[in-house]
């Protein structure tokens, strides 16, 4: 059995998180209206890309755009750009919510590689030589 959540639960925290993140913005639009539109999906991908990794932090990263972008942010007319105000607020949310996600993508992978490394094949479980004391008295692993 694997020490992992399955991918149900793994995509269903990032649906909760963004759902949250959602309610909680929603409910205070009155008082920021238009300000701050992604803050709240930033720390809803936060929460998705730690517990759940690539996909699901990709998931509410990618939530988290589309609802700020829809719900939050000034309506435009038929065919208008957005302001630069705009194009701000969505490019630093897209570079934090990606740099997020590529870094706790990073950690879930090191991690599996880990626990892969001290599981082994060896009569103690673990196929890696037991560390030894360098020079200076310090433990390092060879």
């Amino acid at each position: 059995m694997s020490r992992y959540p399955s991918p149900l639960k793994r995509y269903a925290v990032a649906i909760a998180a963004v759902a949250a993140a959602f309610a909680i913005r929603y409910g205070i639009y009155g008082t920021l209206d238009n300000r701050l539109p992604f803050a709240f999906f930033t720390s809803a991908t936060l929460i998705a890309a730690w517990y759940g990794g690539l996909g699901p932090g990709l998931l509410a990263a990618v939530s988290g755009l589309m609802l700020g972008d829809y719900f939050f942010l000034p309506s435009r007319p038929e065919g208008g750009t957005l302001g630069e105000v705009e194009r701000t607020g969505i490019g630093i949310y897209a570079m934090n919510a990606t740099l997020i996600v590529v870094f706790f993508a990073l950690i879930h992978t090191r991690l599996r590689d880990l626990e892969d490394r001290l599981k082994g094949d060896g009569p103690e479980g673990s196929s890696s030589p037991a560390p030894q004391p360098d020079p200076n008295g310090e433990t390092q692993l060879r």
